[in-house]
């Protein structure tokens, strides 16, 4: 029943990115990227492979709907992989957590510090591979800081909505 629950909301999720939050930028700098919720709120019983393998499908999936070329799936897969090295380092008491993360379930303070980190490595990764370049390297921290800033604003009034 869980994993019903998980696909309803991927598919939500990455319908309204497709339809609604791509379409959507503040001032050309602005991007939400608002489909990182998938990764961020995976169960941290998953096993690593299954997480990696949910966040290269979700980065396939976008890419796919955004006509970019592996750009989300190579960023989705390099989170899902560094998503519980971080989860270790940031939350003290792992082995209590059951079920997917949330603020409610980890703490709120833990819960920012954890997207606020996998939100800029994120959007830095997806910027930095759009651009394939570091020429303009400070182009690059402004649209990620104002795109984290817009996803983290979306991110946390979803979590406090569930």
């Amino acid at each position: 029943m869980e994993w019903i629950k998980f696909v309803l909301k991927s598919i939500i999720i990455i319908l309204l990115q497709v339809t609604l939050f791509d379409r959507l930028q503040i001032q050309g700098w602005g991007y939400p990227m608002v489909y990182i919720i998938l990764l961020l709120n995976l169960p941290i019983q998953l096993p690593r492979w299954v997480e990696i393998l949910i966040g290269a499908t979700v980065g396939v999936v976008i890419d796919v709907c955004n006509n970019s070329i592996g750009v989300h799936m190579a960023t989705c897969t390099a989170i899902s992989f560094a998503r519980p090295i971080l989860l270790k380092h940031a939350i003290i008491d792992v082995e209590r957590i059951k079920g997917e993360i949330n603020s409610r379930s980890i703490g709120r303070a833990e819960y920012i510090k954890c997207a606020v980190i996998l939100t800029l490595a994120h959007h830095f990764m997806v910027f930095t591979l759009e651009a394939w370049s570091l020429q303009n390297w400070w182009l690059l921290i402004l649209q990620t800081i104002f795109s984290s800033i817009i996803t983290l604003i979306i991110v946390l009034g979803y979590d406090m909505l569930k």
